[in-house]
């Protein structure tokens, strides 16, 4: 992973753990996590998802330099693990959920890119 842009370097020590490329990767993370560690990425994230947002909504993604693309994944995995603190849960794993060796994840990139109903993308 490569550093973040100069506005966001107070996050890079959440960088190696949890900007991952991944939607099965940031899953595994969120069922490994403690509610706490997981407390303290929601804690650091939450005040600068406006302006991460608005940062990467000012550049072309699909061609995002190394810095950007490493903050989108940042952001991603915000997303996709901050339900357990939104919900004030005391587990990120919960005992009785659907079993997590059940899921499957497919690989998003081998798909062609949505149509709109006149075929343009």
């Amino acid at each position: 992973m490569s550093g973040l842009p100069a506005g966001f370097r107070e996050l890079e020590p959440f960088v190696e753990e949890w900007a991952l490329e991944n939607e099965r990767d940031r899953f595994l993370k969120l069922m490994a996590t403690p509610i706490e560690t997981l407390r303290a990425f929601y804690d650091a994230m939450t005040p600068r998802v406006e302006e991460i947002a608005d940062y990467l909504d000012s550049l072309d993604l699909g061609n995002l330099p190394d810095d950007a693309r490493t903050l989108f994944h940042l952001l991603i995995t915000f997303v996709e693990t901050a339900h357990p603190i939104d919900l004030n849960w005391a587990t990120t794993d919960i005992e009785d959920a659907f079993p997590a060796d059940r899921f499957r994840f497919g690989d998003v990139s081998r798909r062609p890119p949505i149509q709109t109903a006149s075929g343009d993308p």
